[in-house]
């Protein structure tokens, strides 16, 4: 097998990234029924990303790929959320890893990088794993529960705790050494196919098979020189599932004007488009979503810019960029419930993409970064003086 690190990566600019990602939307939105229904992304959908381009956009130059940053990441994820919220879900969690993983040696990359295009899938509750030291690395068992996109994934990200680390670390295991148990039965991301992964006899994981899920030196920065690698990891990683967020409401919104254009209302026959409340509702959902994509970029590029130039986070700015997570979820949420409320009876069908979007987004904001309670409790509790709730700011 070739080595990647010996290919050349072509240049690609943030508009040409764009480019690529809007020409791929209307087949990925024609598609968001059957991947609900089959609970699973169409191997088309994988494979038109894939020749895109966008699974290399953060996957290290040196790795054979583009070495793009968190703020290209953000461009493509929303918009290809806003066309299915499932595969920008598991976009979002595959490109992300790759952000994570430049954390690992070159010789965990080295294993991993063997195939260009690879995808990747991770479990980071590490309650699950049993781990055994042994001469050279680990024996490992266990049942992980979350895994989006394992479906698709070359590689599995397991997260464990190691006795070499007072933190989990996620340990990198190839596909053919894990089994799928189909457990992803739900309301929502039902497309994201977010089984459990088992390892149900010891399998050995070499010691260097492995990527801090907790890094603390610049060691990532130095070597790929992108500036989100200076700032703390858990401002960036949160974005792996705020962003689809923000893109599932914008499609909520453009299927909402879509069928309000030519709805009549069903007692008088008045055109529902001329009427004030849906005006109403319209310009209150679009104020929700810029707001909460101006906020993101401005986050985005602040943590981008502050990294490269080498600053300090205290944690008011850590706190302040975890309190925008949850914050931009909530402005989303909102926005789409308003819509899905006025949005008729006939919305309810599954043909219609406006309840498949809230019941998405909802799924989407079940995570602990998305948790308003405990965000703006640690926001708050430093403003005043004290020290942050939790270990995830």
């Amino acid at each position: 097998m070739s080595d990647v690190r010996k290919l050349e990566p072509a240049n690609i600019t943030l508009s040409e990234v764009i480019d690529r990602t809007e020409a791929l939307l209307p087949a990925i939105a024609d598609r968001a029924l059957q991947t609900e229904r089959d609970r699973n992304i169409p191997i088309e959908t994988i494979r038109e990303i894939r020749a895109a381009g966008l699974d290399r956009v953060m996957q290290p130059q040196r790795w054979g790929g583009f070495g793009l940053d968190v703020d290209a990441f953000f461009e493509i994820c929303w918009r290809l959320s806003s066309a299915c919220g499932s595969t920008g879900w598991v976009y979002a969690q595959s490109a992300m890893q790759k952000w994570s993983l430049s954390y690992a040696s070159d010789k965990a990359l080295a294993d991993l990088f063997q195939q260009r295009d690879v995808r990747t899938c991770c479990a980071f509750n590490p309650r699950g794993a049993h781990v055994e030291p042994v001469p050279g690395g680990w024996n490992v068992t266990g049942r992980w529960q979350w895994a989006s996109g394992c479906l698709h994934a070359d590689w599995a990200l397991l997260a464990a705790m190691v006795p070499e680390s007072s933190a989990p670390v996620l340990l990198l295991v190839p596909k053919e050494d894990f089994l799928i148990e189909d457990t992803w039965h739900v309301s929502g991301l039902r497309g994201t196919a977010s089984n459990d992964i088992v390892i149900e006899h010891p399998l050995f994981v070499p010691g260097h098979r492995f990527a801090p899920m907790r890094a603390t030196d610049d060691t990532a920065l130095m070597t790929y020189g992108n500036g989100s690698f200076g700032a703390p990891q858990a401002s960036i990683t949160p974005w792996g599932v705020v962003t689809p967020v923000i893109g599932m409401a914008q499609g909520a919104l453009r299927a909402y004007e879509d069928s309000t254009r030519d709805r009549l209302s069903a007692f008088g026959g008045q055109k529902v488009a001329q009427m004030v409340g849906p005006q109403m509702r319209i310009s209150e959902a679009a104020a929700k979503i810029d707001a909460a994509r101006a906020l993101a970029r401005n986050d985005i590029s602040e943590a981008i810019a502050r990294g490269k130039a080498g600053d300090s986070f205290s944690n008011d700015d850590r706190v302040r960029f975890r309190r925008d997570h949850a914050f931009i979820v909530n402005l989303c949420y909102d926005a789409t419930m308003m819509l899905a409320r006025a949005a008729g009876a006939n919305s309810l069908f599954e043909t219609n993409p406006i309840q498949r979007f809230l019941r998405d987004l909802h799924a989407g904001s079940m995570q602990i970064a998305s948790n308003w309670d405990e965000q703006a409790e640690s926001y708050g509790r430093v403003r005043m003086g004290g020290e942050p709730n939790g270990s995830m700011w």
